[in-house]
C-alpha cells in the first residue's frame, strides 16, 4: 500500500500505511542511499538512473530495486511528514466530492443531457424544455447525492485520523447514479 514515486519534473509523491497521499513540487531527490534519477516504488518497483530528454517513459532505460532499496524506501516513507493540514480526513472528503461532481456529471450524460449544467437550464422551474422531467431527475439525484455526501463528510471531519474506516466503506453510503426505466434516454 505504500508508495514513493519521484519523477523528472521533481515531483515527489508519497503514499503511507493508512492510505494518505500527498506530493511536493520542485523538490530535491530523496537521499535514500541509491542513486536514481525517477523513482518508482508503486504497482512497478523501478529507478531509472539516468533520465535521457526526448523519451517517454516506456523507452527509458530502468533497473529493478533491490531488496536494500527497497528497505530505504519504506524507512523514508515511515519516517516523512505529509505538508501542514494535510491528513486523511481531508483527503478522504475530497475524494468523495469528486466522486459526487463526476457522478452528477455521468449522471446526466446517462439522460442524454451534455452536462450538469444543461440539466439545471433544461430543468429549472418553469421551463417548456421537452425533457425537463429527465433533467429534474438528475437534479434529484444531484440533490440526494449531496445531502448523504455532507452527512457522511461530517463524520468523517468528527472522526479521528486513526479510527476512519477504509475509504470504501464511505464510499459505498453515495447513491449510485441510475436511470428510471421510463426514459428512452432519448433527449436528442
Amino acid at each position: 500500500m505504500n508508495m514513493l514515486i519521484y519523477d523528472e519534473n521533481s515531483i515527489l509523491r508519497i503514499r503511507k500505511p493508512n492510505g494518505l497521499e500527498f506530493s511536493f513540487e520542485n523538490t530535491d531527490r530523496p537521499d535514500l542511499g541509491f542513486e536514481f534519477d525517477v523513482l518508482i516504488y508503486d504497482d512497478i518497483e523501478v529507478k531509472i538512473l539516468k533520465w535521457e530528454d526526448g523519451k517517454s517513459f516506456d523507452q527509458q532505460t530502468k533497473d529493478p530495486l533491490t531488496e536494500t532499496d527497497k528497505d530505504s524506501i519504506e524507512t523514508y516513507i515511515e519516517n516523512s511528514e505529509p505538508p501542514m493540514g494535510s491528513n486523511l480526513n481531508q483527503q478522504y472528503s475530497q475524494q468523495l466530492v469528486d466522486i459526487c461532481r463526476s457522478n452528477t456529471e455521468d449522471e446526466a450524460q446517462r439522460y442524454d443531457f451534455d452536462n450538469f449544467t444543461e440539466c439545471v437550464y433544461a430543468g429549472r422551474e418553469g421551463s417548456k424544455h421537452p425533457f425537463r422531467s429527465n433533467a429534474r431527475r438528475v437534479l434529484e439525484y444531484s440533490d440526494a447525492l449531496y445531502c448523504v455526501y455532507y452527512q457522511v463528510a461530517d463524520e468523517i471531519r468528527q472522526t479521528r485520523e486513526d479510527t476512519l474506516k477504509p475509504f470504501e466503506e464511505y464510499f459505498a453510503l453515495l447513491p449510485s447514479p441510475m436511470q428510471f426505466p421510463d426514459s428512452d434516454n432519448r433527449v436528442r
